[in-house]
């Protein structure tokens, strides 16, 4: 629950620097979606969102300007996925995760996957003036579902 409350805290910060450097108000609808964005399981999408949101009785609108607003300040960060990457989530980048995830391209199922080797291989890699803080590693291909579905 701590570190729930530290993502928010950040998240909170990183908002506020930029509406203050814009001139825009931090409403109550702002805080409260980001109390959401926070509280959910990341990455997430726009549809969860809005079913949290849904007591609020906020609008459409509302929530999704509130994410692209959450994605300018760089609170947020898209994700596209699925079949055809036609599907978009969304995730805290001040709640960094390190995934590997195999997409099959056919019908957007997701699954994650561990190898040692290659996270050995990535963490150990120096960029050059880059600090590397977390990674995300995308395979793309036809799950073993899908694959006898392509032979006929």
């Amino acid at each position: 629950m701590k570190s729930l409350q530290k993502t928010y805290e950040q998240a909170v910060d990183r908002l506020s620097q930029y509406l203050d450097e814009r001139g825009m108000r931090f409403t109550v609808e702002r805080k409260f979606i980001l109390e959401q964005v926070c509280s959910l399981p990341q990455p997430f999408s726009a549809a969860q969102l809005r079913a949290l949101c849904k007591a609020q009785r906020l609008t459409r609108a509302t929530i999704y300007n509130s994410i692209n607003l959450l994605c300018d300040a760089h609170v947020l960060h898209t994700l596209k996925r699925g079949a055809g990457m036609s599907t978009t989530e969304y995730e805290l980048v001040v709640r960094p995760t390190t995934r590997m995830q195999m997409v099959c391209k056919r019908c957007g199922r997701i699954t994650e996957f561990r190898d040692a080797t290659i996270s050995e291989l990535i963490k150990k890699h120096r960029y050059t003036n880059f600090d590397m803080q977390h990674y995300s590693l995308y395979v793309y291909g036809e799950c073993k579902a899908c694959r006898p579905k392509r032979k006929h």
